[in-house]
């Protein structure tokens, strides 16, 4: 289990998208939260810190980049992947720094994991950075 009391955020519209990645990703060990909107996925990130979360890029009334971005707002270095079966406008969102990655739809579980792994791992790498250079500098 990759996941181990990893909390991760799934955001999607389709319901039936949401709830088989939910699945999946508990067998894995993680603690699973999911919204299917921009709204949910906002109050659910000003509850808790998240360690990842994951993002269907294309919603009725918002896009990954704006919800991102949003995000930022919220927990600056909380990493966010993009799912989506249109690589070119996910790609601007990566480019522009609001998401972590993107990986097209339809994708390998595994690597999904892969990405969710790396991202979390090389955010408490940062996170923990910053803590010592803080008690450094104090």
């Amino acid at each position: 289990m990759t996941g181990y009391g990893k909390r991760v955020l799934i955001v999607a519209h389709d319901e039936g998208e949401r709830n088989v990645l939910g699945l999946m990703l508990e067998n894995e060990g993680y603690n699973v939260h999911m919204a299917s909107e921009e709204g949910l996925a906002l109050e659910e990130l000003k509850r808790r810190r998240f360690d990842v979360v994951v993002s269907a890029h294309h919603m009725p009334h918002i896009n990954g980049f704006r919800l991102a971005l949003l995000g930022r707002l919220v927990w600056p270095d909380t990493p966010m992947i993009l799912l989506s079966g249109n690589e070119t406008s996910m790609s601007e969102t990566v480019e522009q720094g609001a998401a972590y990655c993107s990986l097209r739809k339809p994708y390998v579980f595994s690597e999904l994991l892969e990405l969710m792994e790396t991202a979390i791992q090389l955010t408490r790498r940062h996170r923990s950075q910053i803590s010592r250079s803080t008690l450094l500098s104090s």
